[in-house]
């Protein structure tokens, strides 16, 4: 099987900011990652590339899609929560769990 994510020299600046600068790398099938560093390191920004949600520079493939052309095939493949707040506090792991199940069709706990 091909790589799940394949990155290659990822750039994007917000004004004279580089948030990214020639980032690569690959993920492979049944691989677990963390992406570590200090705040405003690019790992949100690297987070939005690969789920289509911002414009990047460089070659990217996420489960061999292309995130800025196929962003509606590649988000009926994908869940992400992002690491904000934007869950209510009294919500717990399972209703969350149960939410997910209800509006992703191809969700598998």
């Amino acid at each position: 099987m091909s790589a799940v994510i394949e990155a290659r020299g990822l750039t994007k600046s917000y004004g004279a900011t580089r948030a990214l600068d020639g980032v690569s790398f690959t993920v492979e099938p049944g691989r677990i990652v963390g992406l570590i560093g200090p705040n405003g390191a690019g790992k949100t920004t690297a987070l939005k590339a690969i789920l289509g949600l911002t414009a990047f520079g460089g070659e990217l493939s996420v489960l061999g899609l292309d995130p800025r052309t196929q962003r509606d095939e590649l988000m009926r493949e994908v869940c992400f929560i992002a690491d904000v707040a934007v869950l209510p506090r009294w919500l717990r792991v399972r209703q969350a769990l149960d939410f997910v199940d209800g509006v992703h069709p191809r969700f598998d706990r």
